[in-house]
């Protein structure tokens, strides 16, 4: 492994261990996860990727955000309610109300990576959300990646709960990966 590979793996724990701290409270999670892909484009171009930077960062999107991570946190709490349920599959036609609400997941799940991939601090999340949405249309390859990254973050949760710190640095490194991409 080069020592470039070396240094964006331990970035990814670092930008993990951050975000998930930052997301403790569930309603800071969205602004948390913007703040560890700012810091991951700025190791990746060679600036200043310190995690104080991160930690203003991390506080400029909340004061611009915490209406959508408020929003977000309530979206997760409901689909994973009624994914998990036992009385939705009790209810007629519970079962593809169960499927509908996953698959809304997957798709929000998705446009808030993107979003939170090509946040910069004079960013606007409305529009952000919005600009995500449509990409996440025009870009299906991308979306099919993001996907895929959700779902291998929860398979290596499921193999192995502990690993879940890692989950937010794996997450946005997909983001960052799939913006870099599109670009």
């Amino acid at each position: 492994m080069s020592s470039r590979g070396l240094a964006l793996f331990s970035e990814t724990i670092v930008v993990s261990l951050a975000v998930a701290v930052l997301a403790i409270p569930a309603v800071t999670a969205l602004p948390a996860l913007a703040a560890g892909a700012a810091h991951f484009r700025r190791h990746v171009e060679g600036e200043t990727d310190s995690l104080a930077e991160l930690g203003r960062d991390f506080l400029r999107a909340l004061r611009r955000g915490w209406l959508w991570g408020l929003i977000a946190a309530a979206g997760f709490a409901a689909i994973s309610a009624t994914l998990t349920s036992p009385m939705i599959s009790a209810m007629p036609g519970g079962e593809a109300f169960r499927w509908a609400s996953g698959l809304l997941g997957a798709g929000g799940a998705v446009v808030l990576l993107r979003a939170t991939a090509r946040w910069m601090p004079s960013s606007s999340w409305s529009a952000l959300i919005r600009d995500a949405a449509g990409e996440s249309v025009r870009d299906l390859t991308g979306s099919v990646l993001l996907l895929l990254a959700l779902a291998l973050t929860g398979l290596v949760v499921w193999m192995f709960a502990p690993l879940v710190v890692l989950v937010p640095g794996m997450l946005v490194l997909a983001g960052r990966a799939v913006v870099a991409r599109s670009h």
